[in-house]
């Protein structure tokens, strides 16, 4: 059986980790012959992904709700040429309307969820158009196989837009918190201590594998994928202590949750190499952080900042415009809030009601095209308090305030503004 993966093209570029995972467990599992193909629309022309995907039996893609479209025309024109050939949707985007996705006469299948053991159940003959997954429970028996997605060009592009050679690996699944502008429970599903815990990699594997890659993509620094990483005090200091007791030096970061987050944790992060943690503190209003369900104060996230700035570790604040119920006032305490705890690396986003999260309405939003939507900007969402336009006034207006610490994506947009022109 000949398969072909697709991670279809989008602004922002990532490793197609879902898709390498998938990958190593189908060649470890699928009892056949399996011929296995991957393509990445920022690096693979549509020419060649449809070359390659017409002399397949399945070809299967990866969507987040802005890269569904340009997956749907790359169907599209594959099901025009061979219409025999059966397509396979999942992640993010068909997890949460997963119904929409198969009124599109080009999309076959959809799976629901976390994509190992159901795109195996796919192979060996299921041929329900939805395929529900359970959550994978083998995290600690393979590795992702990055030589299949050819991480080697995301690393390169690394090098080549920021100096570093930098990679990502994924230590958990399941993430503990409920923010309501975020779709992770749509794919790994909701947090529950006995049907659907926290799923950690042990340390060793973990770090067995980051010392694989840095060694085969002679990497400079490692990020982690995870949306929270401090998911437990124990996964830190376990981590850490292993990383230290290796003496393995590489340099890395790691997504934190502030409320997770004591000195402690923070030492021993440091002395592992951390150099960097970047923390989601959305909103400087505490009526805002409520709303959105962060599970975090205001207070805290100073403490965390003092924190980690004693210790010398550079800090990373993400905000987050456009809470249904935020006003000037809360803007400006986000304001006020960025101007005390400083952090060497801004970054502010604006909410998009994607499908799978809290602010996505199916009656209203069914017929958007995310294709014009993005973190940082986007053509639809507005509040009773501020219309679209006056969301992107403020946003402009933060950027240019704190312009010396821009993040890497808000400079990138504010240095070429066509590129937010493209996205609404």
């Amino acid at each position: 059986m000949k398969v072909t993966l697709i991670q279809p093209k989008y602004f922002n570029i990532w490793e197609a980790l879902g898709l390498a995972y998938i990958g190593a467990y189908i060649k470890k599992k699928f009892p056949g012959k399996l011929e296995l193909n991957f393509h990445q629309g920022n690096f693979d022309d549509d020419h060649s992904i449809v070359k390659e995907a017409t002399t397949s039996d399945l070809v299967a893609f990866s969507c987040t709700s802005p890269a569904f479209r340009p997956a749907l025309r790359l169907a599209e024109y594959i099901k025009r040429i061979r219409p025999e050939i059966r397509t396979v949707f999942g992640g993010f985007h068909p997890s949460a309307v997963p119904d929409d996705c198969l009124k599109e006469e080009a999309i076959d299948q959809v799976v629901v969820g976390e994509g190992e053991e159901a795109f195996l159940k796919i192979l060996l003959g299921e041929e329900s158009p939805i395929v529900q997954a359970d959550g994978f429970s083998g995290l600690n028996s393979i590795f992702p196989d990055r030589n299949l997605i050819r991480n080697i060009r995301t690393v390169n592009l690394s090098e080549r837009q920021i100096g570093k050679r930098i990679t990502s690996f994924q230590s958990v699944r399941v993430c503990p918190l409920r923010c309501s502008f975020c779709a992770e429970r749509v794919v790994t599903g909701v947090y529950q201590k006995q049907d659907n815990p926290i799923r950690e990699r042990h340390p060793e594997h973990l770090l067995d594998e980051i010392e694989w890659a840095a060694s085969e993509y002679q990497l400079d620094y490692f990020k982690f994928s995870d949306a929270t990483w401090n998911t437990s005090i124990e996964k830190v200091m376990t981590f850490c202590e292993e990383k230290i007791k290796r003496n393995f030096n590489l340099p890395w970061d790691a997504n934190l949750h502030a409320s997770y987050v004591d000195k402690k944790m923070l030492e021993i992060m440091k002395a592992a190499g951390c150099q960097l943690i970047n923390v989601g503190v959305e909103s400087g209003s505490q009526k805002i952080l409520n709303e959105m369900k962060k599970g975090l104060s205001v207070e805290k996230v100073k403490q965390v900042f003092g924190w980690a700035r004693e210790l010398g570790l550079e800090r990373r604040a993400f905000f987050l415009l456009g809470s249904p119920n935020e006003t000037e006032t809360d803007i400006r305490l986000t304001e006020s809030l960025v101007e005390e705890i400083q952090p060497e690396v801004f970054g502010i986003t604006i909410l998009s009601p994607y499908p799978g999260t809290a602010h996505y309405d199916s009656k209203t939003m069914k017929d958007y095209d995310w294709t014009f939507a993005d973190e940082y900007s986007n053509p639809y969402w507005e509040t009773k308090y501020f219309s679209n336009a006056e969301i992107k006034r403020w946003q402009g207006y933060l950027t240019n305030k704190f312009s010396s610490s821009l993040s890497w994506h808000n400079r990138l947009i504010k240095e070429n503004p066509h590129l937010v022109n493209q996205l609404g």
